[in-house]
């Protein structure tokens, strides 16, 4: 039977759709009325995302892949056809194509040396750009324990923007990076970046509920999964299922900076959620950095997570 999956070669790079010219008023002096400026200029940077076109005659299967050297082994040589085969049967094909170990790895400077190693397996790498190659449903991230040789030619096309964040966030949080960071071995979990050794497409890292209430209103239960599906009941309508990996990297981003911008507010634990009143409630419920935490929107909820709440509900189509 012949094989239908395609090809595509995604690049992702970071854009700063922000002001250069906006300078921010932070005082006034009390006295001349003088204001007083900072030099930051609004920044407000996306990534982009562009399609690459291999050039005529190209076959994806056969291009080579070199081993990195950052791991003190030789590895034979390869390709990327015979990677995504090793990583659709996994243990021990997939196993030989990887480092045995981080033991010659770490012994580089963390400070010095592994800042500008051209990986994306470093925490603190200070790559410029990301490189993503998907057959059928698999695919492949470049600069991780491989760098993929021979794209001269390659045309691209337009990019368009797909996550607001930076590219160090979006290498951070995305579903399309993390899982290939380790290839689902332990072994090869860096000590500086929580273990992804765990991640399971169905984990639900996303929930946004509002209850049942009166006549009248609109009860709903929004599931997210690790792997960007979604999943969107109504008590009046079918099932909604989609997916959308960019989509659920915004939000993640984002995220974090609930617990962060107030010291005095902390996101409750999920033990504590009373969901027993008889009133209609809204609950979110998100995996922030393994840590599942979540809180029941109320009059004291602060405006900005009330807003990012908003933001979950318009991104799924949904009305609060």
């Amino acid at each position: 039977m012949k094989d239908i999956r395609t090809w595509r070669f995604e690049q992702y790079r970071e854009v700063d759709r922000g002001n250069p010219d906006a300078w921010k008023d932070v005082d006034v002096d009390p006295l001349t009325g003088a204001r007083h400026y900072m030099g930051a200029a609004d920044h407000r940077p996306f990534v982009q995302r562009c399609e690459l076109i291999p050039p005529p005659g190209f076959d994806p299967a056969a291009a080579p892949l070199v081993f990195l050297p950052y791991f003190g082994e030789e590895k034979p040589a390869t390709t990327l056809g015979a990677y995504f085969q090793a990583q659709a049967a996994g243990g021990d094909a997939l196993r030989e194509l990887l480092p045995r170990g981080l033991d010659a790895y770490l012994r580089h400077d963390e400070r010095e040396s592994r800042p500008y190693f051209s990986t994306l397996f470093e925490p603190m790498s200070m790559a410029g750009h990301l490189l993503v190659v998907w057959y059928g449903d698999q695919w492949y991230v470049n600069d991780v324990f491989y760098r993929l040789e021979g794209l001269d030619g390659f045309q691209d096309q337009p990019y368009a923007d797909v996550v607001e964040g930076t590219l160090e966030d979006f290498l951070r949080r995305s579903p399309l990076v993390q899982p290939r960071l380790n290839e689902g071995f332990s072994r090869l979990d860096h000590p500086q970046r929580r273990s992804r050794t765990d991640f399971r497409p169905d984990a639900v890292v996303l929930e946004l509920e509002k209850s049942p209430g009166p006549p009248g209103t609109r009860p709903f239960s929004l599931k997210v999964f690790a792997d960007g599906r979604f999943e969107l009941r109504r008590a009046d309508g079918p099932v909604v299922q989609g997916s959308d990996v960019h989509q659920l990297t915004t939000l993640l981003i984002a995220a974090p900076s609930l617990a962060a911008r107030d010291s005095w507010w902390k996101l409750d634990a999920l033990a504590t959620l009373n969901l027993g009143f008889d009133e209609q409630r809204t609950t979110l419920c998100i995996d922030l950095d393994g840590q599942q935490t979540g809180l029941t929107l109320d009059k004291e909820t602060p405006y900005h997570v009330q807003h990012f709440v908003q933001r979950v509900a318009t991104a799924y189509g949904i009305e609060l």
